[in-house]
């Protein structure tokens, strides 16, 4: 899954700057919502596409430093966007393997912070008083 086709011409780093947009696209969302870099959505359309892959596979797929992916799976499980399982190899070592959330999945988690923003900001709202 090619990112959803959306590559993106303005990086929005900020909800502000999402909101102010004309056309945001799926990967704008992601970065915000998540609060992740374009490095990491790419690691996580990788796992989508590619699921029970090592750190090795993925690295070496990328093309990126095999500790840049470490720290990027480690980002995305924290958000609850990849999830990793123990492989037991023949020759007695073990490897973890990763897949990515479902995209459906993913979308729910982003749904559910995206309420949580609100309601934070509605509370704000709703105590402001004037001075």
């Amino acid at each position: 899954m090619d990112s959803l086709n959306n590559e993106s011409k303005a990086a929005f780093q900020t909800v502000e700057e999402l909101m102010m947009a004309s056309a945001p696209n799926f990967n704008d969302v992601m970065r915000c919502v998540f609060k992740i870099k374009d490095y990491e959505i790419e690691v996580y359309f990788y796992l989508l596409d590619h699921p029970g892959s090592t750190i090795a596979e993925v690295s070496e797929s990328l093309k990126k430093d095999r500790s840049s992916i470490q720290r990027s799976l480690q980002t995305l499980m924290d958000k609850g966007m990849i999830n990793r399982k123990f492989r037991v190899l023949g020759l007695g070592g073990f490897a973890y393997i990763y897949a990515a959330t479902p995209l459906e999945e993913t979308k729910k988690i982003m749904e559910r912070e995206l309420q949580v923003w609100y309601n934070m900001m509605r509370k704000l709202v709703m105590k402001f008083e004037k001075s």
